[in-house]
C-alpha cells in the first residue's frame, strides 16, 4: 500500500471541508442550523469546514443525511491526496475576522517566513 503523508491526508480533510461548505451553502444554512440538525457544536462545523476537525464515520452518515446528499458526494476524488492545498490570503483574512490585531500580527509574520522551497518540502 503506498505511504499517505500527514499532508496528504490534511489536505484530504480539506477537501471534505469544502464539501460540506458548499453543500450547506446550497441549502442556504448557517453553520448553527446544520450543528443543530445534527446535534452538534457551531464551532465542530466551522472546524470539519476547514479541515481541522476529523469526524467518525457515522457522524459523517449523519452530516449527509441532514444536508440532503448522499455520504458519498461529500468525499474529494483520490487525487487530492496528490495536491497540495495553499491557502489563499482571502481564507487567512475570512478566518481571522474578529481576532485581536496581535493575531493577525502572528499571522501576517509567520507567512512572511514561508518560502516557496519549504512548502515544496513538505508536500
Amino acid at each position: 500500500m503506498p505511504e499517505i503523508g500527514d499532508n496528504k491526508i490534511d489536505n484530504f480533510y480539506v477537501a471534505v471541508g469544502e464539501k460540506v461548505r458548499t453543500a450547506r451553502g446550497e441549502l442556504g444554512l448557517s453553520q448553527t442550523a446544520l450543528a443543530d440538525r445534527i446535534g452538534f457544536k457551531r464551532a465542530s462545523i466551522a472546524n470539519l469546514e476547514a479541515g481541522r476537525q476529523r469526524i467518525a464515520l457515522h457522524l459523517f452518515v449523519l452530516i449527509a443525511q441532514a444536508l440532503g446528499v448522499e455520504p458519498g458526494s461529500l468525499l474529494p476524488d483520490i487525487s487530492v491526496l496528490d495536491h497540495a492545498t495553499f491557502v489563499t490570503a482571502e481564507d487567512l483574512n475570512e478566518q481571522l475576522i474578529g481576532a485581536p490585531e496581535s493575531t493577525h500580527e502572528f499571522v501576517r509574520g509567520a507567512v512572511a517566513q514561508v518560502s516557496p522551497e519549504s512548502i515544496r518540502e513538505r508536500s
